[in-house]
């Protein structure tokens, strides 16, 4: 049952993900549609907290189950967050009087949001196989969205742009995709703790 509802998450969460963005870069009015659906992702976690402390009180679970019990809480939370981070990219682009970033590159934006919602979509897929074939590319593009981001704020510092609502909006953006990939790795790591019951870190 528990493993079910994080496979929903997961989708969910992807879909979330992936509208935001979309509606950042091209335009568009999904605010009430991501934020529902990042309150259902909320709604989705509590309910696999209260399952979860549910089987361990009653069935006092060990190795693998309890492996399983403990980083599905922890997925769930991590899945979470991509709908929170979702809501906040939008939250921007409200902020910021629906600013587009016409002066910042926008291909820059737009290969950093492909790469974080492919992490994202690859550790989703690494979850439901449970199998880690895959990890070094995560581990690749997470450096490479890690040094993105670091690249991006350093250019932000040294040649601002005219207009301070189109710096804010870049920051803020690329900061919350910078956390999105952060998160995708974190699902991995519990994944690999899941099955073989020992941390691997892919950061």
């Amino acid at each position: 049952m528990i493993e079910g509802i994080v496979t929903d998450m997961a989708d969910l969460a992807v879909k979330t993900v992936e509208a935001s963005v979309t509606a950042y870069i091209e335009g568009g009015s999904l605010e009430a549609q991501v934020r529902a659906w990042s309150d259902a992702l909320r709604s989705m976690h509590s309910d696999i907290e209260e399952i979860a402390v549910e089987l361990l009180a009653r069935y006092q679970p060990v190795a693998v189950d309890l492996r399983t019990i403990k980083s599905s809480m922890k997925i769930a939370y991590d899945l979470s967050r991509f709908g929170r981070y979702a809501y906040d990219i939008l939250q921007v682009q409200q902020l910021l009087n629906g600013y587009k970033i016409m002066d910042l590159k926008d291909e820059f934006i737009q290969d950093m949001s492909k790469k974080v919602l492919e992490m994202l979509k690859l550790s989703v897929d690494i979850y439901k196989r449970k199998s880690f074939d895959k990890v070094e590319d995560l581990s690749r593009m997470e450096n490479e969205v890690d040094e993105m981001y670091r690249s991006h704020i350093r250019t932000m510092a040294e040649n601002p742009p005219e207009r301070a609502a189109a710096c804010i909006s870049d920051v803020l953006l690329t900061r919350h995709l910078e956390r999105i990939a952060d998160h995708a790795c974190y699902i991995v790591e519990e994944v690999y703790y899941m099955v073989h019951g020992r941390s691997m870190y892919f950061r």
